[in-house]
């Protein structure tokens, strides 16, 4: 049984942003130089991909909501769906933290942020220590979301690859 085909396409089309988004923090963080003139257009194009994944999360757990994600094969043995489980949960929850720290981070250090152009309202006062804690927030959950990804594609490589047929998980999300 397959996810329904509006789950799939947010899977994918999440899939790819946040592992571009992870990459390119990255980049701008450690390979743009804090003198160059397009450093803060690279920030704003972060942010503002950043509130994208938030927009689309918000519309991914509503249709997870409305379109049940289909249940895990029977032979899979129990302490694989309970990993499965709870790495879907902090998948979900990373999806969440390392936007939402962002955006936090930004205001509290008195950046403004922006989707795209439009000016997007402060949801937090500007507070230097505030914007340090979350700056290590915002790092460190990125991070541990590149980690969990990575966790998820072996899971899925090993069920495709190492287990029975009917363990192959991939094909409901293609």
């Amino acid at each position: 049984m397959k996810y329904h085909l509006l789950s799939r396409v947010f899977h994918w089309i999440m899939a790819l942003l946040i592992i571009f988004m992870i990459g390119f923090g990255i980049y701008i963080a450690d390979f743009v130089g804090e003198d160059s003139t397009n450093r803060y257009t690279l920030f704003d194009l972060h942010k503002s991909f950043g509130v994208l994944v938030l927009i689309l999360l918000s519309l991914r757990i509503v249709n997870r909501f409305l379109n049940h994600p289909p249940a895990l094969p029977q032979t899979i043995k129990k302490y694989e769906r309970i990993l499965a489980h709870l790495g879907h949960f902090g998948l979900y929850a990373l999806m969440l933290i390392v936007p939402l720290s962002g955006y936090l981070m930004s205001n509290s250090f008195g950046y403004e942020v922006k989707f795209f152009g439009i000016l997007l309202p402060f949801i937090t006062s500007i507070n230097i220590d505030n914007a340090k804690i979350f700056s290590e927030v915002h790092e460190i959950s990125a991070y541990t979301l590149a980690g969990l990804i990575a966790i998820h594609v072996i899971a899925v490589i090993k069920h495709r690859f190492f287990d029975q047929k009917e363990n192959d998980v991939l094909n409901r999300m293609l």
